[in-house]
């Protein structure tokens, strides 16, 4: 079995209203997202691990505040938009909006490199679609080191295949992808349909 096929928690289909629940999410982020960026490289993608995982924590102290309240992701934004907190620091808001460029960074290098394109080349044309644009100049220059680690994409074929031939590893990460997706895409059209993407630099 390959690398994705293997995790214990995955991204799961959108609820019939088109909601995301938020522990099978942050479960799926967990398990998938970030054993893939430690196979990539846990000290140079370090600071990215850290950040995903600082964001998880925030999003799910929210949700224990209350269980049934904050079920879904949707549920957590609309009620903070509606308190008017949505803005304020180390809001769930903010916490998922950070959460969600990074994965689109990380889904977008997926797909680049599934897709035949050397991993450096598809690591740097997902960070400057989906990270940069939010970076200062000083997280840019740190991460421009990060983007020179990525290993060859052979390599990283090969780690996932976990004994698998390339054939299988790209049928069963674009399986993968689908429903990553599909959940990522939902985030976005949920920030942009309330305008509340906030530009921003880190």
């Amino acid at each position: 079995m390959t690398f994705f096929q293997t995790r214990e928690f995955k991204f799961q289909p959108l609820r019939q209203d088109g909601k995301i629940e938020t522990i099978p999410f942050l479960n799926a982020v967990e398990n998938s997202t970030l054993p893939f960026l430690q196979l990539l490289g846990p000290t140079a993608f370090a600071s990215v691990i850290s950040d995903i995982k600082g964001n998880i924590t925030k999003l799910t102290k929210k949700y224990e505040l209350d269980k049934v309240k904050y079920n879904t992701l949707q549920d957590i934004v609309e009620t903070e938009i509606e308190e008017k907190t949505q803005f304020v620091k180390n809001s769930a808001t903010d916490a998922l909006m950070w959460l969600k460029r990074t994965l689109e960074f990380i889904r977008g290098f997926i797909h680049h490199m599934i897709d035949g394109e050397e991993s450096g080349k598809s690591a740097q044309i997902s960070y400057e679609a989906n990270l940069k644009p939010y970076h200062s100049w000083m997280i840019q220059k740190i991460f421009s080191l990060v983007l020179k680690a990525v290993p060859y994409r052979k390599d990283i074929i090969q780690q996932l295949g976990q004994g698998a031939d390339e054939e299988t590893v790209v049928v069963d990460t674009n399986e993968f992808l689908k429903l990553f997706d599909e959940n990522i895409d939902a985030i976005i059209a949920m920030y942009k349909s309330k305008d509340i993407d906030m530009q921003f630099k880190a």
